[in-house]
C-alpha cells in the first residue's frame, strides 16, 4: 500500500485529493497550518498540524511518516497579498518547498510541487512546457524558484502547471464560479475583464492528473488546465449561461482600471497536449466543468 503524504490538506485541491484517493490503496497523510481536522473519520487517514515554514520539524515529520509520494498542495496565493508580505510570501512558496525537496531527496520520495501559469509573463500565451519562464508579479517568481527547487533538487520531481482553478471545499472562501453565481442571483452588477485570457481548470481534473503522475511516474513539468482558452468575462458569459442566470449584470472592465497591486499576465494560458498524452487523459471543456460543478452542488445542499 502506498504512503502518500498531502501538504495544504485542508486548501481546495488538498480536499480533494483526501476525497478520491481512496483507503483502500493508499495510507494517507495530512499536513495543515490549521489546528482541526476536516477529515475525522476518513480510514487510513492522519493529519499533523504543522507549520511548513518551521523546517526542523518538517524534516522530522517527513522523516518519521516516510511516504512513496509527497504532493505539495501548500501556498500563499492571494497575489496581491504576495507582492505586499513579500518575506512571508517567499518563505510559504520557495523556502517550504526547498526543505520538502531535501526531505524527499533523503527518503527517496517522489514530490509534486503544484506550480502556476504566473510563471509567465503573458505576453504570448498560450504556453507549452517548453517556453520559458518570465515571471512579472512577486507571486509568479517565488512559483517559479519552487520549480528551480525541484528541478535542481537531484530528487524523482514533477511540477505541474495551472491556471484558474475553482472548485468545492469545506471553509473555504468562495471560488470566482460560487462568487459570481451568488451576484448574479442577487441581481448584482458585477465587473470582470476582457483582457485576460487563459484556460479555466475544475479541481477534479488536477487532482486526477496529479494521482496518475504518481501512479505512472512521470517526472518533469506539465501543464494541467481545461481545454479551452477564453477572456475572464467570456468564462462568466459561460457561468450565467451554465446557472440559466440573465448576464446583463456582467460588466466588462479592463485589468488596468482594477487597480490591483500585483501586475497580471494577460495574455497567457496552458497548452495541456502533453499531460493529455503521458497521463492518457481528457481535460474538460469549459461546458464539462460548469455541468459537473453544478451537480456537486446540487449534492451539497
Amino acid at each position: 500500500m502506498k504512503r502518500i503524504l498531502i501538504t495544504g490538506c485542508h486548501g481546495l485541491l488538498g480536499q480533494k485529493l483526501v476525497e478520491i484517493l481512496k483507503p483502500d490503496f493508499y495510507e494517507l497523510h495530512g499536513i495543515d497550518v490549521h489546528k482541526d481536522n476536516l477529515f475525522p473519520t476518513r480510514r487510513r487517514y492522519t493529519f499533523h498540524s504543522l507549520d511548513l515554514t518551521n523546517r526542523s520539524e518538517t524534516l522530522d515529520l517527513v522523516q518519521k511518516i516516510r511516504p512513496h509520494a509527497i504532493i505539495n498542495t501548500a501556498a500563499m496565493t492571494h497575489v496581491d497579498a504576495c507582492e505586499i508580505e513579500r518575506e512571508r510570501c517567499w518563505r510559504i512558496n520557495s523556502t517550504a518547498v526547498e526543505t520538502l525537496v531535501d526531505a524527499a531527496r533523503r527518503i527517496g520520495s517522489h514530490l509534486v510541487q503544484i506550480s502556476s501559469d504566473y510563471v509567465f509573463d503573458g505576453e504570448a500565451g498560450p504556453y507549452s512546457e517548453l517556453d520559458r519562464p518570465n515571471p512579472i508579479s512577486y507571486y509568479g517568481k517565488s512559483k517559479h524558484a519552487s520549480e528551480n527547487a525541484v528541478i535542481g533538487g537531484g530528487i524523482e520531481g514533477t511540477i505541474i502547471r495551472t491556471v484558474v482553478l475553482y472548485g468545492h471545499g469545506r471553509s473555504l472562501k468562495p471560488s470566482f464560479v460560487a462568487w459570481l453565481v451568488n451576484r448574479l442571483r442577487h441581481r448584482q452588477d458585477v465587473k470582470i475583464v476582457t483582457d485576460q485570457i487563459s484556460n479555466t481548470t475544475l479541481v477534479d481534473d488536477l487532482a486526477n492528473a496529479i494521482i496518475r503522475s504518481i501512479v505512472k511516474r512521470r517526472t518533469g513539468i506539465y501543464h494541467v488546465a481545461g481545454k479551452e482558452i477564453l477572456s475572464r468575462f467570456e468564462f462568466a458569459l459561460e457561468v450565467a449561461k451554465a446557472y440559466r442566470l440573465s448576464d446583463i449584470y456582467i460588466q466588462p472592465t479592463l485589468t488596468s482600471l482594477l487597480g490591483q497591486k500585483a501586475p497580471r499576465p494577460l495574455q497567457g494560458g496552458l497548452l495541456v497536449d502533453a499531460a493529455e498524452k503521458d497521463l492518457e487523459m481528457q481535460f474538460k471543456t469549459v461546458e464539462e466543468q460548469l455541468i459537473l460543478f453544478r451537480e456537486q452542488e446540487a449534492m451539497l445542499n
